[in-house]
């Protein structure tokens, strides 16, 4: 009985299932690094929703974190965050318009923190907790997004080719003068961020790179060459890492993709698997994008609310180079929905998440097995035995598996793996039942079926599903026993 390797991977569902139906949902690949070891990867259960605490007011729209301090916007309420115990005081309000705030901060500088949202402005100063009201600016449209950099506040005008700054480390002043239009292309501005000691313009059609000349009257101005012909369908899917920069991409030549920045380039980041799904929403305007770094994995997380019957989220591991999804499972209706979270800021060593439907933060947390009470259900389409068309008997498939996590008491005390099995390319399923997991310190137990009937290995899909709040570590892959019947 050999290695099925390939059982530990990521997503890619293509087009036409008959090819590769694979996918992985609430799992992500891990290669083992030590040289030369017979066991190279495995698949870990992404991390859970620990409870921090609940606000009033619904809807998550925005985190951050800067010297000790942390703030998070949820409905129109501006709060600071404290943790340990967990505390939630109220700054002030910010107008809701259902979108992401934008934020930034000149820090010691200036002692300002600058918030946008709902096509308003406002500064809170650091030292007094005071929030303003919305500043009076000289735009002749509202204001989206907002960055720091060289001691200015930059400020991007909505559906407008020009930019604004403030006076040096003074978010409450904008001079009628102080802005930057752009000329090496004609397409509005979408989204902008600041990141690389630039400030990154992003129009429906291209994106550039300004920089700061040390010009008094006009310190931004556009990098010579650093025009790109891809744009952005998505403003708020653009999420900036310590490196570089990630969003869902457009051109003039076809549908979206997802991009990485490197350089004055966008690489492609996505597979064609996930560009033809992404083609199959009724908007991608709406998608929002997080990126957050944990277990020595850097993840980019683009959530798609119009994408499939309740939303979806794909997220790609750049360290493993590969896709999966992430999901909250709606129990009432028995159907994935798209993941819960919304924002993110790294507080200390937590990683701080908000609701995309609730008051509720929380943590993401590799130590929990379930979405703050709510089922985590995680599962596994390996790829296709083979290409060839064999009929064949499935006696035994034995699943690598961590064996004996199970609870003290409870769900999860005796925790189950189930196995659905298609012998039609993924188009109708039965369970082949349930395999246990281990009760705690049953750590030789095994995980297997036998007896799984005949099937044409190139159309038999195998996925396991694991619902139990348990530790999931499933690999180095899985042994099938199959015996050749015949040619189909």
């Amino acid at each position: 009985m050999s290695l099925f390797a390939a059982f530990v991977g990521g997503s890619n569902p293509e087009r036409s299932l008959t090819l590769d139906a694979e996918q992985t949902i609430n799992l992500y690949r891990s290669t083992v690094e030590a040289p030369g070891t017979p066991k190279q990867a495995y698949l870990v259960g992404t991390p859970g929703l620990r409870p921090l605490g609940t606000v009033p007011r619904v809807r998550g729209r925005g985190v951050f974190t800067q010297d000790g301090r942390t703030w998070c916007v949820v409905g129109y309420t501006l709060y600071e965050l404290t943790f340990g115990p967990f505390v939630a005081i109220e700054r002030g309000r910010i107008a809701d318009d259902g979108l992401p705030v934008s934020w930034a901060s000149n820090g010691d500088g200036g002692g300002q923190l600058a918030i946008v949202g709902g096509g308003e402005l406002k500064i809170l100063t650091l030292a007094t907790n005071v929030l303003s009201a919305a500043i009076a600016l000289p735009l002749t449209k509202a204001p989206r997004m907002i960055g720091f950099l060289d001691g200015y506040f930059v400020l991007s005008e909505a559906d407008s080719l020009q930019g604004w700054f403030s006076n040096l480390e003074n978010g409450l002043i904008w001079d009628a003068l102080d802005f930057f239009t752009r000329s090496t292309a004609s397409d509005h501005i979408v989204a902008m961020c600041c990141a690389n000691s630039r400030v990154w313009i992003f129009g429906g059609e291209t994106f550039e790179a300004y920089e700061d000349v040390g010009d008094a009257d006009n310190p931004f101005q556009p990098i010579k060459g650093s025009l790109c012909p891809i744009g952005i369908a998505a403003a708020w899917s653009l999420s900036v890492d310590v490196g570089t920069v990630r969003w869902l991409g457009q051109s003039t030549r076809g549908g979206a993709v997802v991009y990485r920045l490197e350089g004055y380039t966008g690489t492609r980041i996505s597979t064609h698997a996930l560009d033809a799904r992404l083609a199959t929403a009724t908007t991608l305007s709406d998608c929002e994008g997080l990126t957050y770094e944990q277990d020595g994995h850097l993840f980019y997380a683009l959530t798609c609310p119009s994408l499939g019957i309740a939303g979806e989220t794909h997220v790609v591991d750049e360290t493993e180079k590969a896709w999966h999804g992430r999901s909250a499972w709606n129990q009432a209706l028995g159907r994935a929905e798209r993941w819960r979270v919304r924002g993110h800021a790294f507080v200390g060593t937590t990683h701080v998440v908000l609701s995309w439907d609730s008051g509720s933060i929380w943590a993401l947390d590799l130590a929990t097995y379930d979405d703050d009470g709510a089922i985590l259900r995680a599962s596994r389409r390996a790829p296709y035995l083979g290409a060839e068309n064999v009929v064949a008997s499935i006696d035994r498939f034995e699943l690598g598996v961590e064996p004996g996590v199970g609870l003290n008491a409870g769900q999860g005390s005796d925790p189950q793996v189930e196995l659905l099995v298609s012998k039609d390319s993924a188009k109708t399923w039965f369970s082949a039942g349930t395999a246990r997991l281990g009760p705690m310190g049953a750590y030789d137990d095994r995980t297997f079926w036998t007896r799984l009937g005949q099937a044409r290995i190139d159309r038999l899909v195998l996925e396991v599903v694991i619902t139990d709040p348990v530790k999931r570590v499933i690999g180095p892959g899985a042994w099938i026993d199959v015996t050749p019947a015949r040619a189909a």
